[in-house]
């Protein structure tokens, strides 16, 4: 039952983010709070699994590390998104995440550099919302 309501309040916490960042580029710090709320709330009901789910925060701790060595070149919502998907989902769930979402997105971004290139324009600096690339990675993950 917990596991379920892990994924729901997950879910629902993606999908809004992931509409944030690609309407906006950036996410509401009203939503980092009630989700966090929510994830914490559940680490609490699943005491068994507390350890876990607090070092599955250390992903979104490193891409905060990430964000200050790189000036942003990282958004700092993605890594504080990885930090609340860290109190949702063990460490290992969580990187799978990241890496995944990351080959996805890397794909992505190849395809619209070259067909831009081809058509001469220039996107060299064009910043592309990292979290709506998630969505079907994590739908794969929990559906398998």
């Amino acid at each position: 039952m917990a596991e379920q309501l892990n994924r729901i309040f997950f879910g629902i916490f993606l999908l809004a983010a992931a509409w944030e960042d690609g309407r906006s580029k950036s996410i509401s710090i009203k939503l980092f709070i009630s989700a966090g709320a929510a994830g914490i709330i559940m680490c609490l009901l699943q005491r068994d699994d507390l350890i876990s789910r607090l070092t599955g925060c250390l992903v979104g701790l490193a891409l905060l590390a990430v964000s200050r060595l790189t000036n942003e070149s990282v958004g700092t919502g993605d890594g504080c998104f990885f930090i609340i998907s860290g109190l949702f989902f063990p460490a290992l769930f969580n990187l799978k995440l990241l890496v995944y979402g990351l080959s996805l997105c890397g794909i992505f971004c190849s395809l619209f550099f070259l067909i831009n290139r081809v058509n001469g324009v220039d996107v060299g600096k064009e910043k592309i919302p990292f979290i709506p690339f998630l969505i079907p990675v994590w739908l794969i993950m929990v559906i398998r």
